[in-house]
């Protein structure tokens, strides 16, 4: 009896403790999350680490990585997300979304896309990443791609209050795509007369330049026929100037 009474004073305060380092790693995010709802992000960054590192809260990850965004710390941002979807619990697509908002927030159009495409994979009815992928690709120039975007959000929220905006946005972008084209056509079409013309510029060259060698060529044998003419007659009036001395040898 003795033994078992000293057992339960030992458990006694183990469980107490498990209790109260529970209670402080809840008291970690949820004090972390208010800070962040009342905009004091810095002082929230640390309850969130320490809430992310011991796995208390999943959101957690969601919540270190705004406040990092709010304060303009995008790539520590982006490192918690990439955390993130490795870690059991989170909401892979959420994360991904916001991934994809920190890289717009960059600038870095290429890598918000990446992420917003995973988002969509994840979930193909999640209707804000396609919103925003059509954003980014806009923003990058695809305009294609985008508008195609744009026509899936509204199939996916009919009903959106932003509707007209992005009718707008389609019917610009379809009149963009049609003068891009109409450019094009006239570019290729440029292109080819150009080359046609350099085509007929060097074979007029190259024409010019055959007279040009078949002149000289006849103007060479025309000089050579001329010098030989003159040797001709040098050689006949040499043989009509012979001098008949009409003497006999001496030996005869």
């Amino acid at each position: 009896m003795v033994r078992v009474g000293l057992r339960r004073f030992v458990l006694l305060p183990l469980a107490m403790a498990v209790c109260l380092v529970a209670g402080a790693q809840s008291s970690a995010f949820s004090s972390g999350e208010e800070l962040f709802r009342t905009g004091k992000f810095a002082e929230a960054v640390p309850l969130l680490e320490q809430a992310v590192a011991s796995g208390e809260n999943p959101k957690a990850y969601v919540y270190l990585a705004l406040c990092y965004q709010q304060q303009k710390e995008y790539e520590k941002g982006l490192a918690v997300l990439e955390r993130g979807m490795d870690a059991p619990g989170t909401n892979k697509k959420l994360l991904a979304f916001d991934a994809g908002n920190i890289a717009f927030a960059m600038g870095n159009y290429s890598e918000a896309d990446k992420w917003y495409s995973i988002a969509i994979a994840a979930d193909s009815s999640y209707a804000a990443p396609v919103l925003n992928r059509a954003n980014t690709r806009l923003k990058a120039g695809r305009y294609a791609e985008s508008k195609a975007d744009y026509v899936n959000y509204l199939d996916l929220e009919p009903e959106t209050p932003q509707g007209n905006a992005i009718k707008t946005i389609i019917s610009m972008l379809t009149q963009q795509m049609e003068n891009e084209e109409k450019a094009e056509a006239i570019r290729v079409e440029q292109e080819r007369k150009q080359k046609e013309e350099e085509k007929r510029v060097a074979a007029e060259r190259a024409r010019l330049e055959q007279e040009e060698a078949a002149r000289r060529k006849k103007l060479l044998e025309d000089v050579a026929s001329s010098l030989q003419d003159a040797a001709s007659e040098n050689m006949s009036a040499g043989a009509e100037g012979t001098v008949d001395y009409g003497y006999e040898s001496e030996l005869e």
